[in-house]
């Protein structure tokens, strides 16, 4: 059996699997596991070798209390008040102690700055910020594909890196506990665009992005600019531009219940509109 579950978790080395999808995976296999484990300590104590089947049954019931815990976890988020992992983290020191974090923090932050990858990028010029406000866009199917086409080709021209600023998840782990556990990015806190502009169909108005001006693709259309929908605003008596548009999203971490813990999401977009009265 266990030679099963070792093999199981070899061939899933080969599949870029979100580490939440691969921890399900490992906690439904556990229960099949742990099922068989409950079989033979039973069969144990039916042929009289009390002993061994005790100490089989002993084991079987610890390692069903923790896959409980994992399924509370990874499949409804919540962690159940009977947990006592992140105790045995904070025993087994596999976290840093409040004490620690607190050193860390009055020394200026210099180890554990969140990662900030927006020096020297493009900017579509510079508008009076009284004149700026934040965008809602949404994307399609199909300019969700646009947009993940762009982020590859930024990552392959180095434009912006991934990796969380090199830190480790101890430091990660740290940041997040000064932060209030808001959830750390890989590419940081936002990217500029290489190259962005707007263009209006109809009574849309549809974002376009690329590397540069010759090759753009539609990543979005705006739905609401500050507090009122596009449809409400009267584009006659109205100019719009494009001030920023920053990609954003992808791979994060949060605290997990003994540690640090890696998610996946879809780059996204965020926008900011300037206008102008005609």
């Amino acid at each position: 059996m266990f030679s099963f579950l070792d093999m199981i978790n070899h061939y899933l080395g080969y599949f870029n699997i979100n580490v939440a999808v691969k921890s399900r995976i490992y906690t439904v296999l556990g229960f099949l596991g742990n099922l068989y484990l409950f079989y033979i300590s039973f069969r144990f104590l039916q042929n009289k070798y009390y002993s061994k089947g005790a100490l089989l049954l002993a084991v079987s019931l610890i390692l069903f209390y923790f896959l409980i815990c994992n399924f509370f976890y990874y499949f409804t988020k919540k962690q159940p008040w009977f947990d006592i992992s992140p105790k045995l983290a904070r025993m087994l020191h596999l976290q840093p102690h409040e004490k620690e974090i607190q050193a860390n923090s009055k020394m200026g932050n210099t180890v554990i700055q969140e990662p900030y990858n927006r020096k020297d990028n493009a900017a579509n010029g510079i508008f009076d910020e009284q004149h700026v406000l934040p965008a809602k866009i949404a994307i399609s199917p199909s300019e969700q594909m646009n947009l993940n086409r762009l982020v590859a080709q930024m990552e392959q021209q180095q434009l912006f890196r991934a990796d969380y600023n090199g830190m480790t998840d101890r430091k990660i782990y740290e940041l997040l506990k000064i932060n209030g556990s808001k959830p750390i990015y890989a590419i940081g806190k936002g990217v500029m665009m290489p190259y962005f502009e707007m263009k209006r169909q109809g009574d849309s108005l549809i974002v376009y992005a690329g590397m540069n001006q010759a090759e753009i693709y539609p990543v979005g259309s705006i739905k609401r600019v500050g507090l009122q929908s596009i449809r409400s605003i009267d584009l006659s008596d109205l100019k719009l531009y494009l001030a920023s548009v920053e990609l954003f999203g992808g791979p994060y971490k949060e605290i997990g219940r003994a540690g640090v813990l890696e998610h996946s999401q879809d780059y996204t977009l965020r926008v900011s509109v300037a206008y102008k009265k005609v």
